[in-house]
């Protein structure tokens, strides 16, 4: 019975990956058989990844890497479904699994790369969203500095309605504000991945098409399907190489570095974006929710202290 490991940490992963990746095509160049890669590679590095450990320790190791690969977790990183379906794919295809390994270590060390980058370029836009979001709380702080009955301010009818309002305002303040974080992530593990794959299919020999029919049903057995639209491109670029003549594995291996490159340019403009329109949350929803949380109890306190005396 295979125990499944725990899934590692995201941004430790993220990091550690690619290095054990990149020890495992090394040693597979130096002629180890894959069995004794992985088993090398997990024991010199004990601990660092889960799944690297529970790939050396299953059963079906020695028979068939790319089954313990794919049993080594419950739930994989699609990082690691990626890996699995690019060793299926070398095995099957008969292409060397070293250059294949070495590819998808800078894919994903590029990723780990724009991560960092990202992070950087949000650091100051995150801190200023948390920091606005406080806004009405200090509005209610400096309505009781004052000595503003709040709670007889709120359960006054306008207060009541003023207050609900700036609440309300609050929560969509905030979700606008997650989500306009979450748009500036860094480039999806599988950006070019398609591309890749086939560039590995058509170096073991096959043709064109078979090639690309093999890359299609080895994504979507690990749940990687490129979307249509990455679809037809394959299509026309294994079109390309049939008409031409021109090899085929280049001409992937050049559209895949294209769209690692475009999608990690595509997370960067967003980032360095985002400081701007996280204007607009502020705007619209936390400034008016501070006036109505804060301000308006603290006037209508003061006219009813008004009027009372």
């Amino acid at each position: 019975m295979t125990v499944t490991p725990p899934r590692p940490a995201g941004r430790a992963a993220d990091e550690e990956l690619p290095r054990l990746i990149h020890r495992l095509a090394v040693l597979l160049s130096a002629g180890l058989t894959p069995a004794s890669a992985w088993r090398h590679v997990a024991g010199g590095d004990a601990g660092a990844h889960p799944l690297v450990a529970a790939v050396a320790e299953h059963a079906a190791l020695v028979r068939d890497p790319a089954e313990a690969m794919a049993a080594a977790s419950g739930d994989p990183p699609v990082e690691w479904r990626a890996l699995t379906a690019a060793w299926r794919i070398a095995a099957t295809a008969g292409a060397p699994l070293s250059p294949v390994l070495r590819s998808i270590a800078d894919a994903l060390r590029d990723r780990a790369d724009a991560r960092r980058e990202i992070a950087v370029a949000l650091a100051a836009p995150r801190a200023t969203a948390r920091l606005v979001l406080w806004l009405p709380a200090a509005g209610v702080l400096l309505a009781l500095m004052i000595g503003v009955d709040v709670v007889a301010t709120a359960t006054h009818p306008v207060g009541l309605v003023s207050v609900a309002a700036g609440l309300g305002l609050v929560h969509i303040g905030r979700r606008w504000t997650r989500r306009l974080l979450a748009a500036a992530e860094p480039p999806a593990p599988t950006a070019g991945l398609a591309f890749d794959l086939l560039a590995i299919a058509a170096a073991g020999g096959r043709g064109p098409e078979a090639a690309l029919r093999l890359v299609i049903d080895q994504l979507a057995a690990v749940g990687c399907s490129p979307p249509p639209g990455e679809v037809i491109e394959l299509g026309d670029l294994v079109s390309l190489s049939r008409r031409s003549g021109a090899p085929l594995g280049e001409l992937a291996r050049t559209e895949a570095h294209q769209a690692r490159v475009g999608a990690r340019g595509a997370a960067r403009r967003t980032a360095e974006r985002l400081g701007v329109r996280l204007m607009l949350p502020l705007g619209a929803c936390v400034l008016p929710a501070f006036l109505l949380i804060g301000v308006v109890p603290i006037l209508l306190g003061i006219v009813s202290s008004t009027l009372a005396g």
